[in-house]
């Protein structure tokens, strides 16, 4: 079991309260949006109004804070087959990041009339896509 700290408790006594027994970690540094698991499930990334958190999925430790984003980042999703992590947020781009290195592989970006709501993968991992508010679908490929 994993607990999120609601966006009023973040402060320095919310890591001091009390876990359940069966929880393993507090996921709380700024707001959550969205998690996603690697397709391994060995890591876990975690959308936020900071940046996106990469977890050790198994120890809870935190390996990375990925910050290349100029807006809250509002989803998160990896590959089909784990190598790349897309995700997006207020400022109407997608940024793909190598999971290996933790370093942005490209930014795509789309105008002002665009906002995407989720964000996907093709399942041959060639293309990204999303759910967008305004226009319907808008697929971009890398």
């Amino acid at each position: 079991m994993i607990v999120l700290t609601p966006i009023q408790a973040i402060s320095q006594q919310s890591t001091q309260w009390n876990l359940p027994e069966s929880a393993k970690a507090r996921l709380g540094k700024g707001l959550i949006n969205a998690i996603s698991y690697s397709p391994d499930g060995e890591q876990l990334a975690v959308a936020s109004s900071i940046g996106v958190w990469i977890y050790d999925a198994q120890t809870s430790e935190e390996l990375d804070l990925l910050t290349g984003q100029k807006a809250w980042v509002t989803d998160v999703v990896f590959s089909p087959d784990g190598k790349q992590l897309a995700s997006h947020g207020g400022d109407n781009s997608f940024y793909v990041w190598d999971t290996q290195t933790w370093t942005l592989q490209h930014t795509l970006t789309h105008d002002k009339y665009w906002s995407p709501e989720s964000v996907v993968f093709s399942p041959d991992g060639q293309y990204v896509d999303s759910d967008s508010i305004l226009n319907g679908s808008g697929t971009s490929s890398y």
